[in-house]
């Protein structure tokens, strides 16, 4: 039996200090901190909470079984669910992606370290590239096996996870073969690099986008396809076939299944508004409240100006109201800063959605990026800059 030990949970945002222990022998403690502020995090100053996780590894018993939830009450306005692993029966499963706070510790575990691939931010170079350099080869064995009625099911995964999408419909592995691709008909050809390419945050798969086409170099259609290992060797796990007149919204960095990140910081950022417009309102009123207890200590002072009672009250009124004056200030920068974030998170909803065309159309999702995603490049680059100098 293994534990995790969820042993405090501090800050603004959060930093969650987890000890593991195997077979109850302490092998290693690690303090991960959340390096961005997509959830409201709780902040828990004291008590113990011990998880008790069936299996070796216990992120990936967080990941891939139904898990059951209990809150923790919190001080602040909000309280973080904590994932319990294990099998439960359908009634007291939770589904953890549909909560940000629940899905970012679950992630963040399966990654033993701080999980950044919520906020879209891509695995390094070198794990792309180990991704995407057998990719073409993958798509080009699976085409040429299409193409001249070959078994397509030998560029895929051999299990009961493997499926095959057109025209609405899906089939599994064992019936792949039976299909017929209508973009492998004689004279098309698969283009030779896809239109795009990326590898997932948590770096368990990767989806690709690829042009299929005709003899006069026009769009047949596109393969929207995920990859997954099998063993070292990267394989087709999910491949759909579009034909020239469907719909191709363009593939984007995303954390463990496509089109996951732009949904998550909406969410998240539209449930940290909340939380902070209701704790800023607090806030407003406990000052209000403190800054008319130091008006009177401060008029009982004027009427004994040489008590050193009322001089110590007048102190103790006024550190308060310091110190409420910051903390709102303090949440009114988050609260700016999260609003930003929503901001830009519905524009990248709204830049897919705009550049969501006939797969006949689809070479210009080539070129397609997402303003938030030339800005922080922008922002890199210029850091970088300044670091050289």
């Amino acid at each position: 039996m293994n534990r995790l030990r969820l042993i405090r949970v501090t800050g603004p945002f959060g930093n969650y200090a987890i000890t593991r222990n195997y077979d109850d022998s302490l092998l290693n403690r690690k303090t991960f901190s959340l390096p961005f502020p997509e959830s409201p995090a709780p902040r828990i100053s004291r008590g113990l909470r011990e998880l008790k996780v069936p299996g070796i590894d216990p992120s990936l018993t967080l990941l891939q079984r139904g898990t059951q939830v209990m809150s923790l009450k919190s001080h602040a306005a909000w309280a973080v669910p904590v994932a319990l692993a294990g099998a439960a029966p359908a009634s007291a499963q939770y589904m953890m992606h549909l909560d940000p706070n629940t899905y970012i510790l679950a992630t963040m575990l399966a990654n033993r370290g701080p999980n950044t691939c919520m906020t879209g931010a891509p695995p390094p170079d070198s794990e792309i590239e180990e991704a995407r350099q057998p990719a073409p080869g993958v798509m080009q064995a699976y085409f040429d096996a299409a193409q001249s009625g070959g078994a397509m099911s030998g560029a895929f995964r051999k299990n009961d996870k493997s499926s095959w999408s057109h025209g609405g419909a899906t089939v599994t592995f064992e019936q792949i073969d039976a299909q017929r691709d209508p973009l492998a008909a004689s004279g098309n050809r698969l283009d030779s690099e896809p239109l795009r390419f990326f590898r997932a945050g948590n770096f368990q798969s990767a989806q690709a986008q690829w042009a299929v086409l005709d003899a006069a170099g026009s769009v047949a259609g596109v393969y929207d396809a995920i990859f997954r290992r099998q063993g070292s060797e990267w394989k087709l796990q999910d491949h759909t076939v579009l034909e020239a007149g469907e719909a191709v919204a363009p593939a984007v960095q995303y954390c463990v299944k496509p089109g996951d990140v732009t949904p998550h910081k909406i969410e998240s950022a539209t449930n940290q508004i909340e939380a902070l417009e209701k704790q800023i309102g607090k806030s407003e009123a406990k000052l209000e409240r403190d800054a008319e207890r130091l008006a009177q200590a401060e008029a009982k002072l004027a009427d004994k100006p040489d008590s050193s009672r009322q001089k110590e009250s007048v102190a103790r009124a006024s550190a308060t109201v310091e110190n409420r004056e910051s903390k709102l200030a303090e949440q009114r920068e988050w609260l700016e800063k999260a609003r930003d974030r929503l901001m830009k998170s519905n524009r990248d909803a709204a830049e897919i959605a705009a550049m969501t065309l006939p797969a006949r159309d689809a070479l210009q999702l080539r070129s397609f990026e997402l303003t938030t995603d030339k800005e922080a490049a922008e922002e890199k680059a210029a850091k970088e800059a300044d670091a050289a100098e």
